[in-house]
């Protein structure tokens, strides 16, 4: 069993909270409109405590313990139950930086982010990378706040 992640974009922790009634994420397009109901990407397998909290890390050039210390990191807005949908805040320090990251900072950030997973893998964080600093810029032009929805998965 894995975990599913999409990060998505929402004006507040209340509409954010809507995601937990959709039936595949937020990414998933609405039967009647054939859109997904949220500007999202799915990231598969980045979680949004441990793994975005080195990526927050490495942005920002902080310590680990003080951007996880951040009280919008990681925070329940929604929840779906033991087994799930969860939906939780992405910091804004970290949207933020997501957002006016360059594709040169970001590559950066891939490759040091890199050394801490097992085994380093530099092009598969750039790829996570490039879609939610996307995001992030998206959002932040719409005033809009991340959040992560988070699934159990086969």
């Amino acid at each position: 069993m894995g975990i599913r992640t999409e990060y998505f974009a929402a004006p507040t922790d209340e509409v954010a909270a809507t995601a937990l009634h959709t039936s595949g994420g937020p990414t998933e397009p609405d039967q009647t409109t054939g859109q997904p109901p949220f500007d999202a990407v799915a990231v598969p397998s980045m979680d949004p405590f441990v793994t975005l909290g080195g990526l927050a890390g490495v942005l920002s050039g902080r310590p680990y313990g003080e951007v996880t210390a951040h009280p919008r990191h990681g925070t329940l807005v929604g929840s779906g139950g033991d087994e799930g949908p969860w939906i939780v805040t992405v910091a804004q320090d970290l949207a933020d930086d997501l957002a006016s990251a360059g594709p040169a900072r970001l590559a950066e950030a891939a490759r040091v982010w890199s050394t801490t997973a097992m085994p380093p893998v530099p092009r598969q964080h750039l790829a996570a990378l490039l879609p939610l600093a996307a995001l992030a810029a998206r959002a932040a032009d719409l005033g809009h706040g991340l959040y992560c929805w988070t699934s159990l998965g086969d």
